[in-house]
């Protein structure tokens, strides 16, 4: 009911021009708009997590839209240049795309060339170099995927009983298995991988297809060279995809991902987003003696100058931002109307 009534509201206001003033208007032409997106759909992805996920549609239908309306798309560098020097030109838009999922290079790549649009892939590198899945959301995938499956879990450490009769089940257990692969740090890469087995074994999934497909993949090394070399810029975002709260780890952490991705682009790695959007106010001074001039978070929100350049605001669009709300952000109204809490990420 809630949503409905937002977004008749924000239709009668599109309809009446609100939006086209405000995207005119000096406060917004002061301020910046960076856009956060994670994966492109390969297949039926947006279905089982559309807060991580996206059709090719979706990605195109937003660049018609910003091109149509004559919003300025710039590199994120050069946005954040000119935000702090105050000369945004009006309507002024970034892109950014965390992870580096090989849905980027396969899916985002051609529509970003097709409307000649730059973008920041903020990289994590482990998984750039494995050729293997990212463990949690391919458990959760699997899990969600699975519907054939109607026992209780046997094959997961501390998940033993769990039952997946109901579609609900499913996805509560889905999530939760999740959350342990990704976050259980004292299991090794290996382990976890031998537990995605174990469990697409009992699950019935048939993982060699899978990984063949190369879902829920980071892009190659090689793969992120070529993407580089299309002018796409490469940034930090951890090598392991984690935020531990000790500075020494932060460190480790930002110089193995820096390494790869100088290695990979020739470039500086200076900016830098939150892995799923953590982070604590003793990160800042970490990041600053590591040299980051930047970090994008997952909170919602416009660019200003003088803001914290190391806790920007974003708005995460994802398959459940409707057109009309996409508007609205782009315009500057989105940003000023109440909210509830941003669109939690499910499992990575």
């Amino acid at each position: 009911m809630i949503r409905t009534v937002k977004q008749t509201a924000l239709s009668t206001m599109r309809t009446a021009g609100v939006f086209d003033m405000a995207s005119r208007s000096r406060w917004r032409s002061g301020r910046l708009l960076i856009l956060g997106y994670h994966g492109i759909s390969q297949e039926d992805e947006h279905h089982w997590n559309p807060s991580l996920f996206i059709p090719p549609e979706h990605l195109a239908s937003r660049l018609r839209f910003l091109r149509a309306g004559r919003f300025n798309i710039l590199p994120f560098g050069e946005a954040m240049a000119r935000l702090n020097a105050g000369t945004l030109p009006d309507r002024s838009v970034t892109l950014t795309f965390d992870d580096g999922y090989v849905d980027f290079y396969r899916l985002a790549l051609p529509i970003l060339r097709a409307y000649d649009a730059p973008a920041t892939v903020y990289l994590t590198t482990y998984y750039a170099e494995k050729a293997r899945p990212v463990p949690g959301i391919t458990a959760a995938y699997m899990i969600w995927k699975s519907r054939h499956f109607r026992g209780a879990l046997t094959t997961v450490p501390g998940f033993e009983g769990w039952r997946l009769h109901t579609p609900l089940q499913r996805r509560i257990v889905s999530e939760a298995v999740g959350r342990y692969f990704t976050e259980e740090r004292s299991i090794s890469p290996d382990d976890k991988h031998r537990m995605l087995e174990a469990l697409a074994a009992e699950l019935g999934f048939n993982l060699e297809a899978f990984r063949r497909r190369r879902l829920m993949h980071v892009m190659t090394p090689d793969e992120a060279r070529e993407v580089a070399q299309a002018g796409i810029d490469i940034q930090l975002h951890t090598h392991r995809h984690w935020v531990p709260k000790d500075e020494a780890l932060i460190r480790r952490e930002i110089q193995e991902n820096r390494e790869r991705i100088e290695a990979i682009t020739g470039r500086p790695a200076n900016d830098f987003c939150y892995p799923s959007g953590i982070h604590y106010p003793e990160m800042l001074p970490w990041l600053r003696r590591l040299g980051v001039r930047s970090a994008t978070t997952c909170e919602p929100g416009l660019a200003c100058p003088g803001d914290e350049p190391l806790l920007l605001h974003r708005f995460l669009d994802h398959s459940g931002v409707s057109l009309v709300e996409f508007e609205a952000w782009a315009s500057g109204v989105g940003s000023v109307l109440p909210r509830r809490p941003a669109y939690e990420l499910a499992v990575r």
